[in-house]
């Protein structure tokens, strides 16, 4: 046997009892990552130094070849809504609906009256299919009058996120990064674009957020580093206390523990102050969450056994080490590396819930009404396949410029700081309708108008075109 053969075997043998597996199965590994070959030439360099600086050499490797199909994985973002790999350009025709719910019907007569309303508050744009939700956040903002001076975020609707995560909290700490955002203080991360020079004009500004190529410079977002927080706490936490409460009932039941891998998500938001499970992770492009309306029931079981298989590709504890302990030579790098491992998602809803200032309420229901998609002519087509002249010009501007455009819309611009929907209306009642032999009521309605001219409300009707 050649002293090559005789080393590469010592060598296998003794790197599976330190990893605390078989032989067969390291050698598996190295096949499937094509890296049998390159460590039976390492002979020369691994049987001249510690065992230990081979094996660490290896695990670099390891984390390298699975970093670069992880890579590969990721250019082949799901399509589902999309078509054939060669009709992957496409852009989606959303309808964007304010939550009314919570307004009676004398507030919804003086939205109709003073607003501009016919149905509803509501907005249709078209999209590129790679917007990111970070982005289409701040193009609604601009759409419907607000000027991101408040908290968001994204969620699905109760019924779909309790399919998707069954109400187990391992279930969603798995998804952390995938879908979900793991709950986080740092707002300097959270809005890592925020960079609005005061005097700068607000339209503008947004116009460069909402408008791609779309790029996620966070951190917290990526799937290692959500990871990472995930075991950060299970190991601080085994068991939670939970703390229930009946606000019918004249005593409230006694607190409880529970180990945290066995909690409902429902045990954990009651045992973690602000620990809020359902929002989103903004690096998401909208084809990889929203599916087209009327394209059919999702098959829970079958998305969750496929991002399983995805997840197995990915040596998390093994990735999450070597980013620790690398030395990035650049911003850059570290981005390559922590991209590598962020893995594609899956359509899972026909609705998204963006909401926007959680005191004032805001909330707004998106749907995905239509796609659109180039054949091979160049000619656009709708879902089903008809052809859609009349949205040509504006298509080509939206997919290959990446720029939404707002193509309809019912109501008036909302305002921030008006207490929401109620609100909002409330104003409307004071501008429009105070008494002017009223002294009170009028000197109430010109501060108003002073303040709102203040806020860059104007009241007018903005055309669907010059929206965005």
């Amino acid at each position: 046997m050649r002293k090559e053969t005789s080393f590469f075997i010592y060598l296998i043998e003794r790197y599976a009892r330190y990893k605390g597996t078989s032989a067969d199965q390291i050698l598996k590994e190295w096949d499937a990552l094509d890296l049998t070959d390159f460590i039976y030439d390492m002979y020369e360099i691994y049987h001249a130094e510690r065992l230990q600086n081979a094996f660490d050499d290896i695990d670099a490797l390891i984390c390298e070849k699975t970093a670069e199909r992880t890579t590969e994985m990721n250019t082949k973002k799901n399509i589902d809504c999309l078509g054939s790999k060669e009709n992957r350009l496409g852009a989606f025709g959303l309808h964007l609906e304010l939550d009314l719910k919570d307004i009676d019907d004398e507030d919804l007569q003086l939205l109709k009256k003073y607003g501009s309303m016919q149905e509803s508050i509501s907005r249709d744009i078209l999209v590129p299919s790679d917007i990111t939700l970070h982005a289409l956040n701040y193009a609604i903002l601009r759409m419907f009058g607000w000027q991101n001076g408040h908290p968001h975020c994204f969620s699905l609707p109760e019924d779909v996120f309790e399919k998707l995560t069954g109400n187990r909290f391992r279930t969603w700490s798995e998804l952390a990064g995938v879908y979900f955002r793991f709950p986080s203080e740092d707002f300097e991360d959270i809005y890592w674009d925020d960079d609005y020079r005061e005097g700068e004009s607000i339209r503008s500004w947004m116009k460069k957020k909402y408008t791609g190529p779309y790029q996620y410079n966070g951190y917290h977002e990526h799937y290692l580093l959500s990871q990472l927080e995930v075991q950060n706490l299970l190991a601080r936490w085994n068991e939670i206390t939970v703390h229930e409460f009946d606000f019918g009932a004249e005593t409230q039941p006694e607190p409880y523990q529970v180990k945290l891998q066995d909690a409902t998500i429902h045990q954990v938001s009651n045992a973690f102050a602000d620990f809020m499970c359902g929002e989103l992770i903004e690096r998401l492009p909208l084809a990889e969450v929203i599916l087209v309306e009327n394209a059919g029931a999702v098959d829970f079981g079958k998305r969750k056994e496929e991002l399983e298989a995805k997840l197995a590709n990915v040596d998390t504890k093994r990735a999450i080490k070597e980013y620790q302990r690398s030395r990035f030579t650049s911003w850059k790098r570290e981005q390559e590396f922590l991209e590598a491992y962020d893995t594609p998602a899956f359509p899972v809803t026909e609705e998204l819930i963006y909401r926007y200032d959680f005191g004032d309420g805001w909330e707004v229901r998106i749907r995905c009404e239509e796609v659109y998609l180039q054949d091979e002519a160049g000619v656009w087509k709708d879902g089903r396949g008809e052809i859609r002249d009349e949205y040509a010009d504006v298509l080509d501007e939206v997919v290959f410029r990446h720029r939404p455009v707002c193509i309809g819309k019912d109501g008036i611009e909302m305002v921030d700081d008006v207490g929401g929907i109620g609100g909002f209306c409330n104003i409307l009642r004071v501008i429009h309708e105070a008494d002017m032999e009223d002294d009170i009521m009028w000197d109430e309605r010109n501060q108003m108008l002073q303040w709102l001219d203040m806020m860059g409300w104007t009241g007018r009707r903005i055309s669907a075109k010059r929206t965005l």
